[in-house]
């Protein structure tokens, strides 16, 4: 295996792996700076990934201080983190975007609910045509919500280092 600086944390990856994007996704958002190596361009790192994972090239493995850990959650490699490089979590302010995705999200329910009443009531009233199409308005609304929230949680991530300039969105 890789001689691993103890304060470091890396991030084996490959593109198209569902669950790399969501450890990679969950760990800036929490502000774990971490380095990242793609295994398909990196033959070092597809050998230190066999070396940890019985042979295989089981994606996302991540090594913190030397201790590799083959498909982790992202509560397991913060815990790991925390305990072993605890210089790698960023050192951020009280955040306010917890409290605004809640606001965003409550309002999404309060609409979404309020059009559902509208249409269970215009329905019971016998325009059914009409509720089809208040049917229609939930549904876009909540699609736009859902979009509002997805473009927080993006602007509230943090950035991490990639080797060798390969990143996966």
């Amino acid at each position: 295996m890789d001689s691993v600086d103890p304060d470091l944390v890396t991030v084996y990856w490959r593109p198209g792996c569902p669950y790399c994007s969501a450890l990679r996704r969950g760990l800036r958002r929490a502000g774990l700076a971490t380095t990242e190596r793609n295994i398909w361009t990196d033959p070092v790192a597809a050998a230190t990934v066999r070396s940890i994972a019985g042979g295989n090239e089981t994606v996302p493995t991540v090594v913190i201080g030397g201790v590799g850990f083959v498909n982790p959650s992202v509560r397991t490699v913060l815990d790991a983190a925390g305990g072993t490089a605890p210089g790698q979590l960023e050192r951020r302010g009280p955040s306010t975007a917890g409290r605004r995705m809640g606001v965003v999200a409550r309002v999404q329910w309060i609409v979404i609910g309020a059009l559902a009443v509208a249409s269970v009531a215009v329905d019971a009233a016998g325009h059914s045509g009409a509720s089809w199409a208040i049917d229609g308005a939930a549904l876009v609304v909540f699609g736009m919500f859902r979009a509002a929230r997805r473009r927080q949680r993006v602007d509230t991530g943090s950035a991490s280092v990639t080797a060798g300039g390969d990143q996966e969105p």
